[in-house]
């Protein structure tokens, strides 16, 4: 409707009760549903666009947040729901065009599916169509909502979180309804070699300058590689990957770490998708002893590659790094200040034990076999709960679920 405003289409087809609305449609057929759907009016009315799923998110960018929307489209393709792309423009942050030529190549469908950072809701809530039914897919890494986003977080009909983690957040700070859909993974259709120890031991550790340099704590890794290796000991090596563009005192600090250890090397540059799946390769242990993560990518895409992973047993890993699959490493609860994190007042996060992450380098250094055994039932875990099929077959029974039922906006 390119005329009239919406208060002169709801005054004109819109009946005040029940009885006059049955009415009406039947005076009028299906153009009156047609009309409603069309300006995203119409209390009661279900849509009546197609099924399938808009998928709204930054899918060109090479941040964590581009990469878990372009797996979430690999969960729709293999379950074969129709997929609607729509990529939000991130400036200087545009490095991966794997999906540029799918980008808006169809017609909306009935329900849009945003992938953002919990403190961005706003902006994406102003993006969503009243069209659709609008389901938020946000990443958050503390236990608690930012107090900006609270009063808009009915804005959006559905939640549905990638992690635990972030499903008792979402549970707790609001109403509208939260479901599980994990965020799924890339794997190969079978389970990676067992790990063999030629050369020395490895230890990947990764961070992006423009995340808040102190949440992922690549300082802290550095302190548990030099606690468990003494400088005496050569046959070891800690690889640090780095990107991003904000410089700060602590990415000082963690290169004045490095200059006194020569084998602790950084790789300080945005690399390709089979670039980092190399760098992963060849690598034996994933450390990330972060404070907090909404879901840890670094550690699934570790353990679908057949890695050892090291963790902070807290935030979003706590699903996939368990004494079975990983080595989940302690911490003690810190309550953050005002400057440690957006928008973070009254919350907490983890400070993860460097000595016990210490003693786990050791006990892998000195017992590779047995550590090399956990990434077995790391990927099994993977392919139970975050492959592509697995979630796109919960996507699936979830859009139906939706189809199902009468959505009411207002």
């Amino acid at each position: 409707m390119k005329s009239g405003s919406d208060a002169s289409v709801r005054h004109a087809f819109v009946p005040a009760g029940r009885r006059e609305r049955r009415s009406a449609r039947r005076r009028f057929g299906h153009v009156v549903e047609d009309l409603l759907t069309e300006v995203g009016i119409g209390e009661g009315y279900k849509t009546r666009q197609r099924f399938g799923l808009d998928v709204v998110g930054y899918l060109l960018s090479e941040i964590g947040l581009g990469e878990a929307a372009r797996l979430l489209v690999g969960a729709l393709d293999a379950a074969q729901i129709p997929s609607r792309l729509v990529n939000v423009p991130l400036p200087g942050r545009q490095a991966d065009d794997r999906l540029a030529g799918r980008l808006a190549a169809s017609d909306k469908h009935a329900a849009a599916l945003s992938i953002f950072g919990l403190i961005d809701l706003r902006t994406f809530a102003d993006r969503a169509s009243r069209h659709q039914v609008n389901i938020a897919y946000p990443y958050w890494e503390l236990p608690t909502a930012p107090s900006s986003v609270r009063p808009i977080f009915d804005r959006f009909d559905a939640y549905w979180a990638p992690t635990t983690f972030i499903r008792d957040m979402l549970t707790a700070e609001q109403n509208r309804p939260v479901r599980l859909i994990p965020q799924p993974v890339r794997l190969s259709p079978r389970p990676p070699p067992m790990l063999t120890f030629e050369g020395p031991l490895r230890v990947l550790s990764f961070f992006d300058y423009d995340s808040v340099m102190t949440r992922k704590n690549p300082l802290g890794a550095v302190h548990a590689f030099m606690a468990a290796f003494p400088v005496v000991k050569s046959d070891v090596q800690l690889v640090i990957k780095a990107r991003g563009n904000l410089r700060t005192e602590a990415q000082e600090r963690l290169y004045e770490l490095i200059e006194r250890d020569p084998r602790i090397v950084i790789i300080d540059e945005t690399l390709t998708r089979e670039g980092m799946d190399a760098l992963m390769a060849s690598c034996h242990v994933f450390l990330s002893l972060h404070r907090s993560e909404g879901f840890g990518l670094g550690c699934a895409e570790a353990l679908a590659s057949g890695k050892i992973v090291v963790a902070t047993n807290f935030g979003g890993p706590r699903d996939m790094i368990t004494p079975a699959t990983g080595y989940p490493v302690a911490f003690r609860p810190v309550r953050l200040a005002p400057d440690d994190y957006p928008e973070s007042e009254g919350s907490y996060w983890a400070e993860p034990d460097v000595s016990h992450a210490a003693e786990i380098l050791r006990a892998i250094y000195d017992r590779p076999a047995e550590a090399a055994a956990k990434p077995r039932a790391g990927y099994a875990y993977l392919k139970a709960n975050h492959s592509f099929e697995v979630v796109g077959t919960r996507i699936a029974q979830a859009l139906r679920e939706l189809d199902q039922s009468t959505v009411r906006k207002g």
